[in-house]
This record gives structure tokens, C-alpha cells and sequence, in this order.
């Protein structure tokens, strides 16, 4: 299958060094001088599946190294996030994985890890001083935004729930945009949703848009940021008892994969969070064989776009996507 057949290249990451130097990263240093060290991760919501999957790769990685880690939930609140850095740094942990968080938004805690000489790495959310790799969102945004565009074809109404607080979404609603405007007869309705209470907030203005927006007079989707969100949107649909609107969301959690099996999502796109979570620990590790000539990287995996012709083969060819 064509979609499923690109996701061989997800096999591996292909890292992007920000500037052209002969410094790259060291071999795998899983059994170097790092052993014992902690990591501490800070996570946007603990909660949240796509974290948890990024959280586990890491530990896989740390844990094959003989790390610990440790895990802080911060509830989306960037205070917090600043203020859980700051404590790594202080306790002297051997690296930080942040999720989420733009680096933009992490100035003191980014300030305390780099006086106390702790790689940072933050899954989605940016480079910026203090900052030795992260991943790239703009592949799943951009895959995303393309599916939805072929689906709705050239007229329809669209509600778009975003969140701008957090990296991720910012990109993938930027290769939306980019996509949509395109499309002129494509009529967006744009709605922040807010965190904690992703799904209620979710369901509200769904509820809400479906009332303008009535069954059989138009061509109808709603697309959201990351799947998250998704299953306040599902609730409002099965409540109003509409099966007339195509469904698109990223980042292909479990509950997002299972969604699009059950006929609940139009389509979603897999984000190999968990192969992200292993590459940033990895790059922790190789900072530590050699951070004298270290270059910040960003690292891009390419996502599968998930839909009804390939859920089954997905499913059958991912099976941890799924747990």
C-alpha cells in the first residue's frame, strides 16, 4: 500500500544539524561513561497517550544506559515546566527531556540547566540556547493538512480547534493554514481549546458549530491539532447524532488509531512519538560521549497518515501503536 510502503522511511531518523560544521553526534554511548545517571522529564500533560509514548522510548533508551528516570507533570503550565527544569538542574541530573513546551517559553528553566552544564533536549517544542536537539513537527502537520484537503475537496465548511500554547500544534496548524488557504472554498471556523479539560472544551464548540452547521446542506470536517481533543469532538457527533462530518486530527495516540478503526475518525497521522522519545535520549547520550563540538540538532521522523483502506495493515505492522 502506497502510504504504508513511506512508512519504511520512518525506520530511522534523519537528523538535520542546524549549522554546517564538521561536529557530529558520537556513536551510541548506552554503555559509556554516562551509567547512572538520572533523567528528568518534563512532561506538558502525564496523562496525555502522545506523551506517554515519547516518555516511554526514552526510558527504553536511559534504561538500556543504566539511567533512572524520573517524571514531572506540569499540567501544560509553563511556570511549572520552568520551575521543574530548574530543579533537575539543581539536583545535577545527567540530561532533561521536555514535551511540548516551544523553547521560546522556557527561558529561566533553559538559563538554570545551562549554568549547571545539563543537556536539554524538548521533544517538539524548538532549538534555542541550552537546547541540544528536538524534533520536528512540520512533516505530521503537513501530512495532516493534505489528507484533510483531499477528503473535503474544493468547497466545505471546516471547524479548526487549536491550541496555541503548545509547539506542536503551532506547526501543524501553520502547514494547515498553509494548506487551506489554497482552497478557497473551504470556510474555516477557528476555536481555541483549552488544557486541562482538552475534551470537554472540545465537545462545546463542536456542539455548538454543529447548530449553524445542519445535516445534509453542506460538505462538513473538523480537524483538530492533535487527537486529544478528538474524543470530546466524537461524543458532541454521536450525541447529535451526526454521521455527515469528517473527522482529521494528528499525532495518532492509541485511542486515535482505535478511533479510525472503529469508523469514528476519517483519518488520523501516526507521529512516531515513541521512535522521537528514543532519538532525544539518544542524543543526550552522544552529548555526553562529546559535547565539546556538539551541534543542536533536529531530528525528523515522517509520520503515516492513518485511514480507513490502511487502519487494519497499520495496526498489523505497528502493534505497540495500539497500547
Amino acid at each position: 500500500m502506497k502510504r504504508l510502503a513511506m512508512a519504511a522511511l520512518t525506520a530511522a531518523a534523519a537528523v538535520l544539524l542546524t549549522a554546517c560544521s564538521s561536529g557530529a553526534p558520537a556513536e551510541n554511548t548506552s554503555s559509556g561513561s554516562a551509567e547512572g545517571e538520572t533523567l528528568g522529564v518534563v512532561a506538558y500533560i502525564g496523562t496525555n497517550a502522545i506523551n506517554l509514548q515519547a516518555i516511554r522510548g526514552a526510558t527504553e533508551v536511559a534504561e538500556k544506559a543504566g539511567w533512572t528516570v524520573n517524571v514531572t507533570d506540569t499540567q501544560g503550565n509553563a511556570d511549572q515546566a520552568n520551575a521543574a527544569i530548574t530543579s533537575y538542574a539543581t539536583q545535577g541530573v545527567g540530561g532533561i527531556l521536555v514535551l511540548v513546551y516551544p523553547a521560546t517559553a522556557l527561558g529561566a528553566g533553559l538559563a538554570s540547566a545551562q549554568a549547571a552544564d545539563v543537556p536539554v533536549a524538548i521533544w517538539g517544542g524548538g532549538l534555542a540556547d541550552g537546547v541540544i536537539a528536538t524534533t520536528s513537527n512540520e512533516a505530521v502537520g503537513a501530512a495532516s493538512a493534505k489528507a484533510l484537503v483531499e477528503s473535503m475537496g474544493d468547497e466545505g465548511d471546516l471547524l479548526a480547534l487549536t491550541f496555541h500554547p503548545g509547539k506542536l500544534c503551532l506547526d501543524h496548524q501553520t502547514e494547515f493554514d498553509n494548506a487551506v488557504k489554497k482552497v478557497p472554498g473551504l470556510n474555516i471556523t477557528y476555536n481555541e481549546v483549552v488544557v486541562p479539560g482538552q475534551q470537554t472544551s472540545a465537545a462545546n464548540f463542536t456542539t455548538a458549530w454543529l447548530a449553524n452547521h445542519p445535516a445534509g446542506q453542506g460538505n462538513y470536517g473538523i480537524w483538530t491539532c492533535w487527537d486529544e481533543p478528538m474524543e470530546g469532538i466524537i461524543s458532541a457527533l454521536d450525541q447529535a447524532g451526526r454521521t455527515d462530518v469528517k473527522t482529521f486530527s494528528t499525532n495518532g495516540s492509541a485511542p486515535g488509531i482505535l478511533d479510525v478503526q472503529a469508523g469514528k475518525v476519517t483519518s488520523v497521522v501516526w507521529q512516531p512519538s515513541e521512535d522521537e522519545g528514543a532519538a532525544l535520549m539518544q542524543a543526550i547520550l552522544d552529548w555526553h560521549a562529546d559535547s565539546t563540538d556538539w551541534e543542536p540538532q533536529t531530528i525528523k521522523i515522517d509520520g503515516v497518515v492513518v485511514d480507513s483502506s490502511n487502519v487494519e495493515e497499520f495496526i498489523s505492522e505497528h502493534p505497540d501503536a495500539i497500547k
